[in-house]
């Protein structure tokens, strides 16, 4: 068996290359992923960071859980 991934932006390109799989008897998944540019992403973050709680600091709790701490069973003395 072999595993094949393509990523194709134009529906029209998409909907030729299915159509020969159809046509082949290939069997096929198609599956869509939304991509966001990075305008949108930041426009995403805004959003989030606004309607927020005001004691939400996402920052620091990316900091927080970058920390080394001591974990159970790893650190034990």
């Amino acid at each position: 068996m072999m595993h094949i991934d393509i990523d194709i932006q134009d529906e029209q390109e998409a909907a030729r290359v299915l159509s020969l799989l159809k046509r082949e008897h290939v069997p096929h998944r198609v599956q869509q992923t939304p991509t966001l540019s990075e305008a949108e992403r930041e426009a995403a973050r805004e959003r989030v960071m606004r309607g927020g709680s005001q004691t939400l600091d996402v920052e620091a709790m990316i900091a927080y859980n970058k920390q080394d701490r001591r974990m159970p069973f790893r650190d034990e003395e």
